[in-house]
């Protein structure tokens, strides 16, 4: 039996669900999946996606004992969850330590075989051929149509743009704004019909492609709030939006341009110096 706390940002919890969906398959052991809402993604699961339907697998919402027990052990807490883990599970990996077990090729598939593990996660750990990416997922009715309305302009020249900026330095260090115009004026150049999608944190930047390339950029006028219900649903309408067009531009360092694209299997090329 696994348990996992998906950490991080709404594309960091889709990658390390999808994954921990993949491990239990393959090992053929239940899952247990425990939502917490925080400052990076302060939202319920079901006000994003439908139910999961998948044998042996159950998403709840933490609840007040979950914040004692499951959480992950950190100064935030006063460590209070790491005794009960130690007698409730067989092994726990938390976060940055999957994180590094990852890029070592760590076995997590023999590791899942105990009784009962613990894993906090916010990369995509593991991988099976057996399963589609992010197919697990589907968006509530609501957010759905909105997706529907804003790709229904989209033609088979329409390309992504995600630009990352607030809080990541490496998007805004190594992916600048000047590498995205550069790029539109060489899609521009090559399809004459092109147009484009931008999903972005940064007003600002939504401001200068809008002047520079007028009706060809299509964005949301809403602002970036993770901190709302209303902000992370509109997180996830962008992302899939993104996923409708032909291709991605995306920022560096940013798991949410290479999520979008994975939903839909289509390329991302991330734009840096």
């Amino acid at each position: 039996m696994i348990t996992l706390v998906p950490v991080g940002g709404l594309a960091n919890r889709m990658k390390a669900i999808d994954s921990a969906i993949a491990l239990a398959r393959e090992v053929n052991t239940g899952l247990q999946i425990i939502w917490y809402k925080d400052q990076g993604l302060n939202c319920r699961f079901d006000e994003l996606f439908q139910q999961i339907h998948v044998d042996n697998i159950r998403l709840k919402e933490a609840s007040f004992l979950d914040l004692y027990i499951n959480d992950r052990p950190r100064k935030k807490n006063f460590y209070l969850p790491k005794p009960f883990q130690r007698l409730l599970f067989d092994d726990c990996i938390y976060e940055a330590d999957a994180t590094e077990r990852f890029y070592k090729g760590f076995d997590f598939k023999e590791w899942a075989k105990q009784k009962r593990v613990y894993l906090a996660s916010c990369v995509y750990f593991f991988h099976s051929e057996k399963k589609k990416l992010f197919d697990v997922f589907t968006p509530i009715a609501s957010l759905q149509e909105e997706i529907n309305r804003r790709s229904a302009l989209f033609n088979e020249h329409t390309i992504g743009i995600h630009i990352r900026r607030t809080d990541n330095i490496s998007s805004i260090k190594e992916s600048p704004t000047e590498l995205f115009i550069e790029q539109i004026k060489k899609e521009i150049k090559q399809y004459s019909d092109a147009n484009f999608y931008l999903a972005s944190d940064s007003q600002e930047d939504k401001r200068i492609l809008i002047e520079t390339f007028g009706s060809r950029i299509m964005t949301s006028d809403k602002a970036a709030d993770r901190n709302s219900v209303s902000g992370m649903q509109d997180a996830l309408v962008e992302m899939y939006t993104l996923a409708q067009t032909s291709k991605i531009l995306g920022s560096a360092k940013s798991s949410y341009s290479e999520t979008a694209a994975q939903i839909s299997g289509i390329d991302c090329v991330i734009l840096k110096k």
